[in-house]
């Protein structure tokens, strides 16, 4: 590492920078032959490959929009013919574009069901873009023109360069945050991939995901993309364009007033003059009312008759239902339930009754039965009969043989009165 003198050091970003200068100054228009390989299409409409030879190999990107300069099908191993311009890092910028996009897709950003419908008649839009820009200007420009009366927000931010996106996000959230704005227009006019390219970064795309309102993106003209304009509810081809689609045309909605006005008196003189036609009709026909009288008087003595009879029915049937409801309340009558329930529970008592001295009587039976073998079993039950049982003093153990004992043992005989000593005088062995 040499120290001293730093006159003319450049840093990393400046001498790529220079690199990338020189290179797309150098090359703007050039035309080249190779054989392509790696060739991949994506579902956003770029396409990417290589063009080799036997020494060395460039990468490609075909950008979505110049499908109508390509003559022919492009696979691997054909040898072409492409006319464009040198960048540098612009390959890899999409690559890592195409990556971002299927990630935030796979989270469901993008999907359709998500778009919202612009409101028909907004009060207020609010806008999210540079404040020197050309773009925030036409879309003020267009949209005061369309409709004089609306209310415009303005978030200002950065639109490229570092820290755009975060100043983007920055300030859809605080649009969002005040919260009087109906629909949003995010955007800027056109530029290059790079400059386009704060658009394409994450937070951008989550901060328009996150709106609580319809979002139109604007970027660039219409054969840019971003990623942005997946997000927005709704993708317009330039910021004009945009204000066109957020907000009503005051002369179409003029025209529209007085097509409906027009069709609203005529259909109001094609009635009249209905309703005129019919009336003479009418007094024509109405000339001599007592026929008319005589008929009215028929069916109104017919529909007469037809109520009376109706309402014998009526009668009767009601006169039916109230006796068969007046029996039903006898039998349900609180005295029948009682009568009743005081049967049934004299029965239910005379049969628990006997259950009850069953219950008693079968174990006075088996405490009798008890009684007697326990009687039986009781060692001191015999002592009446004559018997006797010697136990030593020492430990109260009973004397069951001769041979438990020796001269001289104390011991304690138990009859059926009481109990004495006695003390064994022989051995009885």
């Amino acid at each position: 590492m040499e120290k001293g003198d730093r006159r003319g050091v450049l840093t990393v970003t400046e001498l790529t920078a220079r690199i990338k200068t020189c290179l797309e100054d150098g090359f703007r228009s050039i035309r080249v032959e190779g054989e392509v390989s790696n060739y991949k299409s994506y579902p956003s409409g770029h396409r990417y490959f290589s063009l080799k030879d036997e020494g060395a190999q460039v990468r490609v990107v075909l950008f979505r929009g110049r499908d109508r300069f390509i003559f022919g099908d492009v696979r691997d191993g054909q040898t072409v013919v492409v006319s464009g311009s040198l960048g540098g890092g612009i390959g890899s910028l999409f690559i890592e574009l195409e990556k971002r996009k299927a990630r935030l897709a796979a989270e469901g950003l993008f999907d359709p069901e998500r778009k919202r419908p612009l409101p028909a008649f907004p009060v207020r839009i609010g806008i999210v873009t540079s404040r020197q820009g050309a773009a925030l200007r036409d879309i003020i420009r267009v949209a005061r023109g369309r409709w004089p009366a609306i209310g415009i927000t303005l978030a200002p931010a950065l639109v490229q360069g570092e820290g755009a996106a975060e100043d983007i996000a920055a300030a859809l959230g605080a649009l969002y945050m005040r919260g009087n704005a109906e629909v949003v227009i995010v955007g800027r006019g056109g530029g290059s991939v790079e400059d386009l390219w704060a658009f394409n970064e994450e937070v951008v795309v989550r901060a328009i995901a996150a709106s609580p309102v319809p979002t139109v993106s604007a970027v660039g003209h219409e054969t840019d993309f971003t990623l942005a304009d997946l997000a927005a509810d709704l993708r317009a081809p330039t910021p004009t364009a945009a204000a066109q689609m957020a907000v009503p045309d005051r002369v179409e909605m003029e025209e529209r007033v007085s097509g409906l006005a027009f069709r609203a008196k005529r259909a109001e003189r094609n009635i009249r003059e209905t309703l005129r036609r019919e009336l003479r009709i009418a007094a024509g026909a109405m000339a001599d009312p007592r026929p008319h009288l005589q008929a009215y008087r028929y069916s109104l003595a017919k529909e007469t008759d037809a109520l009376a009879e109706g309402a014998q029915v009526i009668l009767r049937e009601g006169r039916n239902r109230l006796m068969a409801t007046s029996h039903g309340l006898r039998l349900q009558s609180p005295s029948a339930r009682v009568s009743n329930r005081r049967g049934e529970v004299a029965v239910l008592l005379a049969r628990a009754g006997g259950l009850v001295s069953a219950a008693r009587e079968e174990p006075r039976r088996k405490l009798g039965v008890f009684s007697g073998k326990l009687s039986a079993l009781d060692p001191t039950s015999v002592l009446s009969r004559g018997y006797a049982i010697a136990m030593r003093r020492s430990s109260g153990a009973a004397v069951r043989s001769v041979t438990e004992i020796a001269q001289g043992d104390s011991l304690d005989v138990r009859v059926s009165d009481g109990t004495f000593g006695a003390v064994v005088e022989k051995d009885g062995a």
